[in-house]
C-alpha cells in the first residue's frame, strides 16, 4: 500500500503544476489511473511519475493569460512614447508623421 500512498502524493504534486482551470480534472483522472494501475499489472510509482512529466508539459503549453493582440508598427510606438491627457490624440499624430516618415523614406529608395 505504501506505493499507493507514495503514488498519490507524486499526482497531487503534478496536479499543483496545472493551470487552476484543469487542475481538479485531472487529479481526479490520475488519482483513478493510481488506483486502477495494480489491476492492469502497472507500477502506481512510475505512473504517476508519468503525470509529472505530463503536467509539466501542459503547464508550459497552456496559455497564460487572456490572448490579446499586440499592437505593432508607428502607433504602438506612438502610444508607448506619449502619455498623459489627450494621449491616444497626439499618438495619432505622431503615428501620422511616423507613417509619412517611413513612406517618404520608401519613396527616396524607390527613386533613387
Amino acid at each position: 500500500m505504501a506505493p499507493v500512498r507514495a503514488a498519490l502524493v507524486l499526482v497531487r504534486c503534478a496536479a499543483a503544476l496545472l493551470p487552476g482551470a484543469s487542475r481538479a480534472r485531472h487529479l481526479e483522472q490520475w488519482q483513478a489511473d493510481v488506483h486502477g494501475a495494480a489491476e492492469l499489472g502497472m507500477s502506481p510509482l512510475r505512473l504517476a511519475a508519468g503525470t509529472l512529466g505530463a503536467a509539466v508539459r501542459i503547464a508550459a503549453t497552456s496559455p497564460k493569460g487572456p490572448r490579446t493582440m499586440q499592437p505593432i508598427g508607428p502607433l504602438a510606438l506612438a502610444l508607448k512614447l506619449v502619455g498623459g491627457t489627450h494621449a491616444r490624440r497626439r499618438a495619432a499624430t505622431l503615428a501620422a508623421v511616423l507613417t509619412a516618415a517611413l513612406l517618404a523614406g520608401v519613396g527616396l529608395l524607390i527613386a533613387g
